[in-house]
């Protein structure tokens, strides 16, 4: 028991090895890596924000082009609708039974064959 005691004093008494610091850089140089990444991050939020407005201006431009197509649309079922009710003042105008059939069935406008598809952002609720 005198050895283990003895070996358990003496690690006691043996002074910890100091270790030297390694050398630290000087405090501009870690100074200027974080103005790097700040301008890493300025740069990647200044491409982000490119990015977003050509995004913007792609949607103007195809609201744009939305707007036009619409108006003549519009137009366009303006003059069926002038169209339809001449065909109808015409119709009723008809005596003839037969004739007033065919009227009925060359009249009879012709719904889309495109179906119109509206994305779910652009429903209104």
């Amino acid at each position: 028991m005198a050895r283990t005691a003895a070996k358990k004093s003496t690690a006691r008494r043996r002074p910890a090895a100091k270790k030297t610091a390694p050398a630290r850089r000087p405090a501009p140089a870690v100074t200027t890596a974080s103005s790097g990444g700040v301008a890493d991050l300025a740069g990647g939020l200044k491409t982000l924000l490119g990015a977003v407005e050509g995004e913007v201006r792609s949607v103007s431009s195809l609201s744009e082009k939305i707007d036009d197509l619409v108006a003549k649309l519009n137009a366009a079922r303006a003059e069926q609708a002038q169209r339809l009710t001449a065909l109808d003042a015409l119709k009723s105008s008809a005596e003839d039974g037969g004739l007033s059939t065919f009227l009925d069935k060359l009249i009879r406008p012709r719904m889309p064959r495109v179906p119109e598809n509206i994305p779910a952002r652009l429903k209104r609720s």
